[in-house]
Parts: structure tokens; C-alpha cells; sequence
């Protein structure tokens, strides 16, 4: 280290689930928020370029959003998808303080340890919290499954609810 120069701050690192991306853009898919104004800060943020945050999507969000958005009715909806491509997927693919993480050996790893039969997480909200597990990032989310996990095993270090 330059003595006389402070290092840079590290940025604020986040997870966010399906639900939380779709309600953050509701408008374009037309369907009522459903994010905290504390959740929606935070996302807000993310897309200012000089933010503090970081966001991570893990990629099982845009399967999940490819599976109920871009099949039956809303397959043949061109303008829909243009939408989608325009003002949701090029921005974040291009924003510096988002990331899109694959599905990986230690993600997977931490996938396979999420077990509770009471609680029975679907596969793709364990691949979200696992991803948080994983970078050891809170989890905005408003999915009960999830808060209730997070609430008896206290794996990730805070759930920033959705309504």
C-alpha cells in the first residue's frame, strides 16, 4: 500500500431472486410489485454507476423468468421480448455492478447441503440461496420458502424481505 493513499472501500455485494427482478421492473412486465422499498433501494442503486453495490442474478433467475415469461401466450408477443431485451437483459449484461453467476462446483456444493424436508425448497430458490451462500451476500427475496430456511439456519448474513 501507497502510505498517504486510502485503499479503495470495498463495494456491498447482493443476491436478488426472481421475484425481486420482476418486481423492480413491474412496469414492463406488467404485473404488481411485490419488493420492500428497503429491497428496492437497494436495487435502484445498482444501477447508478458510481453505487457501492454489487448485484449478483444468479442464472437460473432469467431461466425462470425465460420459462413463465417467453412460453404460451407470451411466446408470440414480440414487442414483449423486445422490451424484455432493451430495457432489462442489455443493461445488466453491460452494467459493471452487476453480475450474472453461472451455476458452479461451489454452488452446487452448498445446493446439495440445503436440505429440509419441512421447509422444501423448490430447486431453483435453493440454486438463489445457495449462490448466497456461496459469496456470503444477503438475499432479497420474497419468497416465505426462502425466509423461513434463512430464519431456522441463519446461513447468509441478512434477507432483505419483499412484501
Amino acid at each position: 500500500m501507497i502510505i498517504g493513499i486510502e485503499p479503495f472501500p470495498a463495494k456491498r455485494r447482493f443476491v436478488i431472486d426472481t421475484t425481486a427482478l420482476i418486481s423492480y421492473f413491474a412496469h414492463i412486465f406488467n404485473v404488481p410489485p411485490q419488493i420492500s422499498p428497503r429491497g428496492l433501494s437497494y436495487i435502484r442503486r445498482v444501477f447508478q454507476s458510481d453505487t457501492e453495490y454489487l448485484m449478483t442474478i444468479p442464472s437460473t433467475v432469467f431461466v425462470e423468468i425465460f420459462d413463465k415469461w417467453f412460453r404460451g401466450k407470451n411466446s408470440e408477443d414480440e414487442e414483449f421480448r423486445a422490451k424484455f431485451i432493451s430495457e432489462i437483459f442489455n443493461p445488466i449484461k453491460f452494467l459493471p455492478n452487476i453480475e450474472i453467476r453461472e451455476l458452479d462446483i461451489e454452488i452446487l456444493e452448498n445446493f446439495l447441503r440445503l436440505d429440509d424436508p419441512d421447509i422444501n425448497l423448490e430447486n431453483r430458490d435453493k440454486i438463489v440461496l445457495a449462490t448466497a451462500v456461496v459469496l456470503e451476500s444477503p438475499l432479497i427475496t420474497s419468497d416465505s420458502k426462502i425466509k423461513k430456511y434463512v430464519e431456522r439456519y441463519k446461513n447468509i448474513p441478512d434477507l432483505i424481505k419483499c412484501r
